[in-house]
């Protein structure tokens, strides 16, 4: 165990987010769960959509990836308000799949990532990326379970309205009942905004509360809620930092990436010549979207003519080109899901502080429990054996019996 770190415990502590995010375990876990995230949205949408379920283009979440992200960002949040429209049965089951294929991965990546964070700033305490793994498969459906709570919720009380609704298809008498029950209806619709918008809110401490107190969903859920409703200003407070320097730092690792494929391709275009423009333009004309400013800009008169490859292997290097800038705006994404993952848990710990008046050194040690509970049963164990008691009373009389140093026999 490392010493104990001095932190700052206010909202500068934030800025340690930054650091964290770049740990190659949290960088290689985010990037294994975004890959994982991507392959299952294809394959899932490719699927229904040859069930005729559903008319969506699974090459969409490529896209989604290879967008810059002041393109992407925009992209992602139309998509998100247009999957929340009313659906009909097939777009419906598809989105119920998408989101518990994607609980499933990130219950585990998101809770190993969280873990080690919180190990990290609470303790300066480095955790193996098997331990964190181990431990997010124990909490696995803790984990799985504390983002849906806010949406049973809301079901909950959407069920209510619906079956009160159901009543008044009596006539007369069920009329009346939803003429008399209508306060009810718009109580119970004020709870679903409460419950949804609190809990979309609060969402963000439901995984770090598990990793840093090694409990379930329940408390998860109790936790966020009354955090975010205990200190609002603090709350606020916290997100506008966490979200400003959060966009600074993306503005910085976008850059940097880049500045790094714009000078490899300009290097390597120069020394290849014009096989590699033909490549460049080829891939802007049939694949635009997978360069973004990373190649060349072809003239107008390139534009108008069309390029074709003569070799297998010329298109081999085009769509290797392709799958390099994917892999390389990929790693954006990686630093923008650990850097939220990390700020998130600082937030977490700072407003515990706050409201609970709990120590930020303070964290679940399952590992300490596991060895006393495994020292105990070993004891238990040697006691109700016969043989090893026998020997432990016959070792302690025969100890007994010898006489001290300096003793007259």
């Amino acid at each position: 165990m490392g010493e104990t770190k001095t932190v700052v415990q206010d909202w500068r502590d934030i800025f340690r987010a930054f650091k964290m995010a770049f740990d190659p375990k949290k960088m290689f876990l985010g990037y294994i769960g975004l890959l994982a995230s991507l392959i299952w949205c294809v394959v899932a949408v490719s699927f229904f959509s040859a069930l005729t379920l559903v008319s969506a283009n699974p090459y969409a979440f490529i896209k989604l990836v290879l967008y810059s992200a002041r393109e992407g960002i925009p992209l992602a949040i139309k998509n998100l308000l247009l999957a929340i429209m009313p659906l009909d049965f097939g777009e419906f089951v598809v989105l119920a799949v998408l989101v518990f294929g994607l609980l499933v991965i990130w219950s585990l990546i998101g809770g190993a990532i969280t873990r080690i964070a919180t190990l990290d700033y609470a303790r300066d305490e480095s955790i193996s990326l098997t331990d964190a793994l181990k431990f997010a498969r124990k909490k696995f459906w803790s984990y799985f379970w504390s983002p849906l709570v806010p949406v049973i919720g809301v079901l909950f009380f959407a069920l209510c309205n619906v079956v009160g609704g159901m009543i008044g298809r009596i006539p007369v008498l069920g009329e009346i009942t939803v003429a008399l029950g209508f306060p009810l209806a718009i109580l119970s619709g004020f709870l679903m905004v409460f419950v949804g918008v609190i809990g979309v809110l609060g969402l963000c401490f439901m995984f770090p509360t598990i990793s840093a107190e090694g409990s379930d969903a329940f408390d998860a859920m109790s936790r966020a809620y009354s955090y975010v409703l205990a200190r609002p200003k603090q709350f606020i407070w916290y997100c506008i930092v966490n979200t400003f320097y959060g966009l600074v730092c993306l503005i910085i690792i976008a850059f940097v990436a880049w500045l790094m494929m714009r000078l490899s391709f300009c290097t390597v275009g120069l020394g290849m010549g014009q096989k590699f423009q033909a490549v460049q333009t080829f891939i802007l004309q049939k694949c635009d979207i997978a360069c973004l400013g990373f190649c060349t800009t072809p003239s107008a008169e390139t534009k108008t003519t069309a390029v074709s490859l003569d070799r297998w292997s010329l298109k081999f290097l085009a769509g290797m080109i392709i799958l390099y800038v994917g892999l390389a705006k990929l790693a954006v994404w990686t630093f923008v899901a650990t850097y939220l993952l990390s700020a998130k848990t600082i937030i977490y710990f700072l407003l515990r502080k706050e409201i609970d008046s709990t120590d930020v050194t303070d964290v679940y040690l399952e590992e300490k429990i596991e060895e006393k509970t495994e020292i105990s049963t070993e004891k238990t164990e040697k006691l109700s054996s016969p043989t090893e008691g026998a020997k432990e009373d016959r070792s302690s009389t025969e100890e007994g019996s010898k006489p001290k140093e300096g003793e007259a026999v």
